[in-house]
């Protein structure tokens, strides 16, 4: 209808909506190449990321840009201007005014420069339309789960910013990707969360090698009555992993959290330790799934686990995978769930470390 209505009117747009929804997708994209100056303006020179990879910044449905991704890395190609002035021209356009999804990556300088101005021009005014951010979607060093990609930087060195005003713009996200190092090890100085009240978040990763005390205080007790899937890593102490069981104590003490079903306690090295406060918390009757993986659980933790089992009975899936368990310690766990994951075991050697660090 709203099709229609905007063809009635003579708006080209409702050509286009046409087009896409009866799945005309070539049709479409050479209608908004060849009317360009309509349907993109300022943002045609920006069609590709600034990045080695070069995707696609925008990606369309109905007639509009349903989902941007935007980076730019000044070591792989020159970008004339900032790039906050290009996601404050999306913003404005038209073509971007049901924008759904926003992916930020690299804001000039992967290592050394941070998404700052990209985060100030989100929080300039409510963004209702916004359902997921996914900030720093980059391949790092030691990916413990992406071998076989590259990489573009540590995620040791890698900024996001202070998010502390993002909050109140972002009144219906839904799903909330946060990739990041720390003050600690951070050029750009890491993260700051600051208080979060997402009301209608269903989502949140927050993926680390440091988890500082400071940001897992602030995700522990965050607002999130909505949240079905939490993920948190906590990191190496050395990489400014210095969140540990006080804070993972306090989210599971939580009762407050009704529609949790997976939760992520990750890249954890003291997860050894944490098992019977996990087996008591009030949290874990109402899991399917619980993600142990990346950290340092041993045969120690897996004996843990087994003479707790009738706790953990009820979970869908437990995930062990890239941990420190030998052939007992996984034989222990067997049974204990009814899908366990326990792939890609890592050895000891002399010493343990939670997976991603550096």
């Amino acid at each position: 209808m709203f099709a229609d209505w905007l063809e009635s009117k003579g708006d080209p747009r409702g050509a286009l909506m046409a087009l896409a929804l009866a799945g005309k997708d070539a049709e479409a994209k050479a209608m908004i190449e060849a009317q360009a100056d309509v349907f993109l303006g300022p943002l045609a020179p920006h069609q590709k990321e600034y990045d080695y990879e070069a995707r696609d910044a925008f990606m369309w449905k109905y007639g509009f840009i349903h989902a941007a991704r935007l980076s730019h890395n000044h070591y792989t190609k020159k970008l004339d201007g900032k790039l906050a002035d290009v996601l404050r021209a999306l913003l404005a356009h038209d073509s971007g005014h049901f924008l759904t999804e926003l992916t930020l990556t690299f804001n000039n300088d992967p290592n050394e420069d941070n998404l700052q101005e990209l985060i100030d021009v989100l929080a300039e005014q409510p963004r209702p339309m916004l359902r997921k951010l996914h900030l720093g979607d980059f391949k790092y060093a030691g990916a413990a789960r992406d071998e076989d990609r590259g990489e573009d930087t540590e995620i040791s060195w890698y900024s996001v910013g202070d998010l502390s005003r993002l909050w109140p713009a972002l009144p219906r996200l839904e799903t909330l990707i946060i990739q990041t190092g720390s003050a600690t090890s951070a050029i750009g100085k890491g993260t700051i969360l600051g208080a979060l009240d997402l009301p209608a978040l269903r989502r949140l990763e927050y993926r680390t090698g440091g988890l500082e005390a400071a940001n897992a205080q602030a995700l522990v007790t965050a607002k999130l009555p909505a949240i079905e899937h939490l993920d948190l890593w906590f990191g190496q102490e050395n990489y400014g992993g210095t969140a540990g069981a006080d804070e993972l104590g306090t989210l599971l003490a939580r009762t407050d959290l009704p529609k949790l079903r997976h939760l992520g306690i990750m890249n954890a090295e003291f997860i050894d330790d944490a098992i019977d406060a996990i087996a008591k918390s009030a949290l874990l009757p109402q899991l399917t799934e619980l993600d142990l993986s990346l950290g340092c659980l041993t045969d120690g933790g897996a004996t843990a686990l087994s003479e707790r089992r009738a706790a953990f009975a009820h979970l869908a899936r437990l995930d062990v995978s890239h941990s420190y368990l030998t052939d007992a310690g996984k034989g222990a766990l067997q049974g204990i769930a009814r899908s366990l994951e326990v792939a890609e075991q890592r050895d000891a050697g002399d010493d343990r470390y939670a997976a991603v660090g550096e």
